[in-house]
């Protein structure tokens, strides 16, 4: 059972909390633009893409990450998904790659925690996870919980599936997609 849901949620409030004290997220100023990840570059063809030794094809990759090997899957310009804000950023994006999704494995406090580190030690903190969003998601009325680095570039992802397991994703999303990520998360 993962940590979220046998922990007080006074705990996890508080960890949170702590994470607001360390930089609000308006306090921060982010860095030059994210290009990809690796040698996979936004902007790339799928055929550039194809010619990868990591990747199996245009749309899945696997390299090797913290001493694991990582499924990655690949979205370009134009293509269809079920996720309405990132089918709206992909309309606009153009045809070459726009967004690298990391599957990062199971949900646990210790590793969300050396993630955070990590990312942290690479981009800034500018969208952090909001006490309302904390509550939504231990309601179950929110599927995730996102953090956002260099302005919505390079996204922490706390997923809940629909039989209650967690998992973790690192998202790299080119600037237009960032764009999109951000139109989405402020208040109209």
């Amino acid at each position: 059972m993962s940590y979220l849901f046998t922990a007080p949620r006074t705990l996890l409030i508080a960890f949170i909390g702590c994470l607001w004290l360390i930089g609000p997220p308006d306090m921060l100023m982010a860095g030059e633009p994210v290009t990809g990840f690796r040698d996979l570059k936004f902007g790339m063809t799928q055929q550039e893409v194809t010619k990868l030794e990591a990747c199996s094809s245009a749309q899945e990759c696997i390299y090797e990450l913290s001493d694991k090997n990582r499924y990655f899957n690949l979205l370009y310009g134009g293509d269809e998904t079920e996720n309405e804000p990132v089918q709206t950023a992909l309309k606009i994006q153009g045809s070459g790659l726009a967004r690298i999704t990391i599957d990062m494995g199971q949900y646990t406090e210790a590793w969300y925690k050396q993630l955070q580190r990590i990312l942290g030690d690479s981009y800034q903190l500018t969208q952090d996870i909001s006490q309302e969003q904390i509550q939504a998601f231990l309601g179950q009325q929110l599927p995730e919980l996102i953090s956002g680095y260099e302005n919505g570039q390079v996204l922490l992802v706390v997923t809940r599936r629909k039989f209650g397991n967690m998992v973790l994703k690192v998202i790299y999303q080119s600037p237009e997609m960032a764009q999109a990520f951000l139109h989405a998360k402020s208040p109209s």
